[in-house]
C-alpha cells in the first residue's frame, strides 16, 4: 500500500473541468452582464451551452471516476 503520487490523468481531468467550469463562468456572467446594462432577456443560446457543458463535465467526472474505481467485487480477488 505504497503512495502512488500524481498521475497525469488526474491532472489531466482536473485541469479539463476546472477550465471548462471557468470559461463557463466568464461566458455566462457576461452574456447576464450585458443582458442587464442592455434591458434585454438573457440568450438562449447561452443557456443551451451551459446545458450541454454541465453534461460534459459530469462525462469528463464520470470518465475519470469509471477508470479509477472497480467494476465490482470479483475484480478484487486475489
Amino acid at each position: 500500500m505504497g503512495n502512488k503520487g500524481i498521475n497525469i490523468k488526474d491532472v489531466v481531468s482536473l485541469v479539463l473541468s476546472v477550465g471548462l467550469m471557468m470559461l463557463l463562468t466568464i461566458i455566462v456572467t457576461g452574456d447576464f452582464y450585458v443582458a442587464l446594462k442592455e434591458n434585454r432577456p438573457v440568450d438562449d443560446n447561452v443557456i443551451e451551452l451551459l446545458q450541454m457543458s454541465i453534461t460534459g463535465i459530469i462525462g469528463i467526472i464520470a470518465g475519470y471516476l469509471g477508470a479509477h474505481l472497480p467494476f465490482s467485487g470479483k475484480n478484487n480477488e486475489a
